[in-house]
């Protein structure tokens, strides 16, 4: 089973700027009255897992499905080894556990941490960034992805009960704890400081959370194959291999009714659109490569791709 096959039951799909603009627009309009925050990732390949670094090395290294227990110890000695290096100290002293996760990420080290944007048009940004290899334009054939993840009550910056994460030198979550269904069991969001340019000009933070769980609080948990009730359901290695969160994805029309927080949707944008929407988020946002990505790194990667990369 591929991711897609995941999605694709909840997904809808964009052609074009104006469609993706509207179901944009519909997600806002359905919760907006529930005051409901959001954060958007795209990726620009509709059939790539929602893996974090992390779990997709994990699971490439070792060949099969990955638990919370497994990902937690790697994690551990990842950031036995950032100690060693002598990494974990900032100008104002040691970094906390989450903000040594967020300077591996950004330089590419693998953590559970996946990266979103605050902002729809910039997570819908990522959904048709053109990319290249070697001078070759890539995935400009394929479909993209954008999801929209409800944080409403999720942010730990303004989560009362977690907003003391943020500066503990030790992991908070743990997966052996009393807790651990509940950190199994839904995402958190986190809107790290401002600690370098990249983070402002994407609106960045990072979701997190357990892998997902067949058993939480004492009951199965389920992930349908359709949207009408009484179908089959994915079984939790096919989940795993989709998504290393523990979330549920809905569809955004009247058949998730039910909803009333911490909703998913998601939406395929085809080929076709992702040209139309890269055209008119350049011309009415400014957003492209220089904007996205305002830092040396950035200009190294994206700056020449006329100039091969290899012989």
């Amino acid at each position: 089973m591929s991711a897609a096959d995941f999605w694709r039951p909840w997904e809808q799909k964009a052609e074009s700027f104006d469609q993706a603009r509207d179901i944009i627009h519909s997600i806002f309009e359905k919760w907006t009255d529930d005051g409901r925050s959001f954060a958007w990732r795209g990726q620009v390949d509709a059939s790539w897992p929602l893996h974090s670094s992390l779990y997709r090395r994990l699971f490439w290294t070792e060949g099969s499905s990955i638990d919370e227990s497994r990902l937690y110890d790697e994690e551990g000695k990842i950031l036995a080894e950032f100690h060693r290096w002598g990494l974990h100290r900032g100008i104002s002293g040691r970094l906390s556990v989450l903000n040594q996760l967020a300077v591996m990420q950004h330089f590419g080290a693998p953590t559970r941490l996946v990266d979103v944007s605050f902002s729809p048009y910039i997570g819908l940004w990522f959904a048709v960034e053109k990319k290249w290899s070697n001078t070759t334009p890539t995935k400009e054939d394929v479909d993209g992805r954008l999801f929209a993840f409800d944080v409403t009550d999720r942010l730990i910056n303004e989560n009362a009960d977690k907003r003391d994460w943020e500066d503990c030198r030790k992991r908070p979550w743990r997966p052996s704890s009393v807790s651990a269904d509940d950190w199994c069991d839904d995402i958190l969001a986190w809107r790290p400081p401002r600690f370098e340019d990249r983070i402002s000009a994407q609106h960045g933070g990072f979701l997190m959370g357990g892998v997902p769980k067949s058993w939480v609080h004492g009951s199965p948990r389920q992930w349908p194959k359709t949207t009408s009730s009484g179908g089959k359901w994915f079984q939790i290695d096919e989940v795993r291999s989709a998504t290393s969160l523990p979330l549920r994805v809905h569809k955004l029309d009247s058949s998730d009714r039910g909803v009333r927080k911490n909703a998913v949707y998601t939406v395929r944008i085809t080929p076709k659109g992702k040209a139309d929407i890269r055209k008119h988020l350049e011309k009415l946002y400014g957003y492209r490569h220089a904007t996205i990505y305002p830092d040396p790194t950035g200009f190294a990667q994206f700056a020449v791709p006329q100039l091969k990369s290899a012989p």
